[in-house]
């Protein structure tokens, strides 16, 4: 009840968080997707072409792999996505800046800061498809699960 009334008070001012504790689990769930981000030639999402039949146009759309869904999937599962946190004045900090764009910054981040980026991650994606296939191509979700595997 105390971590409710915690966040009712703080949930619109920038960069709060209730620090969230994780489990060996939950960090080992997470971390057990390194090899599948860090290949290079795994494919996040593959987009269809535009196709037209009979005068018929038909927008392209994308589709995401079987390794994709099952870590979308997981990453909600193990509470990684934080309710009632504020990512779009998150993503306007230093610390959003820093952790999305120096590995070595990232290197050293804490799980809750790993949560708030994943929480930021997908949430943008249901406004800019493509954002979470950016991130894995870019090696942002390699770095982010490999910290996860030191942390375990």
């Amino acid at each position: 009840m105390r971590n409710r009334r915690l966040w009712k008070q703080n949930r619109f001012k920038v960069g709060v968080c209730i620090k969230h504790d994780f489990t060996p689990e939950q960090i080992r769930a997470l971390a057990d997707f390194w090899p599948v981000f860090s290949n290079p030639k795994f494919i996040y999402e593959t987009q269809d072409q535009v196709k037209e039949e009979k005068g018929v146009i038909t927008m392209p759309s994308s589709s995401l792999s079987p390794e994709a869904k099952a870590f979308n999937k997981m990453i909600y599962q193990e509470g990684w996505i934080l309710d009632g946190f504020d990512w779009p004045e998150w993503t306007k900090t230093d610390e959003f800046k820093d952790l999305f764009s120096k590995p070595e910054t990232l290197a050293k981040a804490a799980t809750h800061q790993l949560a708030k980026l994943l929480t930021a991650l997908t949430r943008k994606e249901r406004f800019c498809q493509g954002t979470m296939a950016s991130a894995c191509s870019d090696g942002l979700l390699a770095r982010i699960t490999h910290r996860a595997g030191v942390l375990v």
